[in-house]
């Protein structure tokens, strides 16, 4: 039963974690040390994926709104270039992210067994957080190019190893390109759902877990990481990101002297 309750909790720091810009998958590699869970290096990879599948749908019900008007957008024909472009963006972007996990799969998942690395990794996330708060510019998503767009997806490709925080990099590269905050939020969400959407289902079959626990703390990862969609949008709005650098910080500190490296 004990396990039960490890792997539920699990679930609540991924949902917690996985929108705060502070890396659920480095959170998750961490904590499942301290547990001890007794997963072996595939099965895993393929649980925190699963993970990840039950937070895209926080995303889809969160921007419902922005998706609903991008697709209804491409029936008429003075919404249909502006629609069409947005999707593309989001193609573009998604690119980097694929074609890493694609080509390094064996290697990515054999890091969500290194606590020290995410540890370590954390403290890269917290610089990025740190200098985000430094940039806020003024562009709107339909208004980036090609390489603006692929650029933003190199930083969520660097986010596919655990440490990185994926929010954290893409908002970071958005503001860096100079997209408003409110459209670096936006685009931030958006661009999470393939990648997570894509990850989830490849590794569906490979959990080695009851379908009740998995079921059980997908349903908790859903529903609290509704509450850090909500939270990372308001703190970012606000330019507060370097708060999330200074936790990123404690938390990498606490696993390098956990783990016995400091």
């Amino acid at each position: 039963m004990s396990d039960f309750f490890n792997y539920i909790l699990l679930g609540f720091i991924q949902g917690a974690t996985e929108f705060l810009p502070v890396s659920s998958s480095g959170h998750l590699t961490i904590f499942s040390r301290f547990l001890n869970i007794p997963l072996g290096v595939e099965s895993r990879a393929a649980f925190f994926a699963v993970l990840h599948l039950a937070t895209f749908f926080a995303v889809l019900l969160f921007t419902y709104r922005d998706i609903w008007a991008i697709l209804t957008g491409l029936f008429k024909e003075r919404e249909r270039p502006a629609s069409l472009k947005y999707i593309y963006l989001l193609l573009v972007a998604t690119i980097p992210a694929v074609l890493f996990g694609f080509l390094f799969e064996d290697e990515i998942k054999s890091l969500f067994s290194e606590p020290v690395f995410a540890s370590v990794m954390l403290f890269v996330t917290a610089v990025v957080l740190i200098l985000s708060d430094r940039f806020s510019g003024k562009r709107r998503i339909l208004q980036l190019s090609i390489v603006g767009a692929l650029a933003i997806g190199l930083f969520q490709a660097a986010a596919i190893v655990p440490g990185i925080s994926r929010s954290g990099m893409t908002l970071f590269g958005a503001l860096l390109i100079g997209l408003a905050r409110s459209d670096a939020i936006k685009f931030s969400f958006l661009l999470s759902l393939p990648v997570t959407f894509g990850a989830g289902i490849l590794e569906l079959s490979k959990v080695d877990l009851p379908v009740g626990t998995v079921v059980s703390a997908a349903i908790v990862a859903f529903l609290t990481g509704l509450f850090g969609l909500w939270l990372l949008k308001l703190l970012v709005l606000k330019g507060k990101l370097r708060f999330f650098g200074f936790y990123c910080i404690i938390v990498g500190a606490i696993g390098l002297i956990f783990l016995g490296v400091m």
